[in-house]
């Protein structure tokens, strides 16, 4: 071929838009809305309690069935977008949840509300949640996977902050009912049609290559005449290391007789648990500490902004420095944050509270992805989906243990010192254990020429 037809090849394949960008922003519209059935539930708590005679611990028993069941459902639910594709199970998901909220919307018992909201709709929702969403976004990258996991994963942050202001407006005008009754109505119709239109388990159901990720990314770096070496150019790609762990066809059975797969449950413990001892506790340390409960509100509105940098941060940094340096760092911002919300106990002030915020979410948006992505490396294949949902187990039960071990040490101490240097010590720990999972010894981030064969895993993937 000569010079001329292959620049013009290069540059047709430069103007390609690869599908898997819209397998991203479909996951993460579907995830802004979904995610919102269990983040939505503070703003409902209020009016539901004036509306019955129940008591405060009692209500909140129906969050506690979500949560638990939300996390012992996930690999089941990963399993069956493994076998059946997300085509047909992400729609039963939606249904069913969507239904859980219509039909809450006309409790008249405690126990329905349990039934409806605890039980069916966490069943429901582990289709169409954090799991089989970023396992589907996975398939469909290599050399981007860390920024496709990350934008995905964004999708709570953006609920927050422009569906969950909705939401309570709709409360005030309409009442807990109707508002209940129309996002059911919103929650079973948006992610079935958009699943149904848009979203595809991996390339090849779509005709696709997954080469073509990489593709338009070599061929701009060389008809740009970037980085040129004496082969051509390069480019930073992750690089497969270990091939004999990249081409192993992993199933839990495999994955759970290995040590990184344990390695990797314990990190997901430690920083959920690390998040929680601090996160669940933000408003009524701030309010003890004499801040107002309106400033303490901004606090998490803000927090949950700068979550959606931080997370976008994390995914960008992931696929060029690493996982492990990526989450090595965000537990540096997170300890920073901890330094500042302790001296903000200590002279109330805004601007350490600004900054407690600026360190809070971008340490915590840039772990999120970085450990996802990690799993995705280590694990990538057709049972991912199985497999990640095992491992949130551990993320789970760490936030539920960190949440529980805030309110014990505070009971203990009357403070929330003890709560800062735990919640710094676990953080550390799971910068520590990640580094021993080790995903960079599968897949490494590494400069390779531009005009040399593809990764080998992607014939092999797609």
């Amino acid at each position: 071929m000569s010079s001329t037809e292959a620049n013009t090849s290069q540059a047709s394949t430069v103007g390609r838009f690869y599908y898997g960008w819209v397998i991203v922003a479909t996951c993460f519209f579907i995830l802004t809305l979904t995610s919102l059935v269990a983040t939505s539930f503070p703003i409902f708590y209020v009016p539901v309690l004036e509306g019955f005679n129940w008591s405060r611990g009692s209500t909140a028993i129906a969050l506690s069935i979500h949560l638990i069941l939300s996390g012992i459902a996930a690999p089941f639910a990963g399993g069956l977008i493994d076998r059946y594709g997300p085509r047909l199970i992400m729609p039963i998901g939606a249904i069913i949840t969507g239904a859980a909220l219509v039909l809450l919307s006309r409790s008249m018992a405690l126990w329905q509300v349990y039934a409806t909201f605890g039980v069916l709709g966490a069943l429901g929702c582990s289709a169409v949640h954090i799991t089989p969403l970023t396992a589907v976004a996975s398939n469909w990258f290599t050399r981007n996977r860390g920024m496709a996991i990350s934008l995905v994963v964004a999708g709570p942050g953006a609920g927050q902050l422009f569906i969950l202001p909705l939401l309570q407006s709709l409360i005030q005008r309409t009442g807990w009912r109707n508002t209940y009754l129309v996002f059911g109505i919103a929650v079973l119709v948006v992610p079935t049609v958009l699943v149904r239109l848009f979203l595809y388990r991996n390339p090849a159901e779509k005709g696709v290559a997954l080469e073509e990720e990489i593709r338009p990314q070599r061929a701009a770096s060389n008809s740009d005449g970037l980085e040129q070496t004496e082969d051509g150019g390069t480019t930073t790609e992750f690089v497969v290391v270990d091939k004999q762990w990249a081409d192993t066809d992993w199933t839990i059975a495999k994955a759970v007789r290995t040590q990184r797969f344990w390695m990797l449950m314990l990190v997901l413990a430690l920083v959920a648990s690390g998040f929680f001892l601090i996160g669940i506790h933000l408003i009524a340390y701030l309010e003890d500490k004499g801040y107002s409960p309106q400033t303490a509100a901004y606090v998490m509105g803000f927090q949950g902004f700068i979550n959606i940098f931080g997370t976008l941060l994390g995914g960008m940094l992931g696929d060029r420095i690493g996982r492990e340096k990526t989450l090595s760092l965000g537990v540096v911002f997170y300890i920073g944050c901890i330094v500042f919300l302790n001296l903000s106990g200590v002279v109330v002030s805004l601007s350490l509270l600004v900054a407690f915020v600026l360190f809070y979410g971008v340490g915590y948006g840039m772990a999120f992805p970085a450990l996802m992505a990690s799993v995705a490396d280590l694990f990538q294949g057709k049972h991912f989906g199985s497999i990640l949902g095992v491992l949130l187990l551990g993320g789970y039960f760490g936030a539920a243990f960190g949440s529980w071990l805030g309110g014990f040490l505070f009971d203990w101490t009357h403070a929330y010192r003890l709560n800062f240097f735990v919640a710094g010590t676990v953080m550390l720990l799971a910068a520590a254990f990640i580094w021993r999972a080790g995903p960079r010894q599968v897949r490494r981030v590494m400069r390779v020429p531009t005009a040399g064969p593809l990764i080998n895993e992607m014939s092999s993937q797609a």
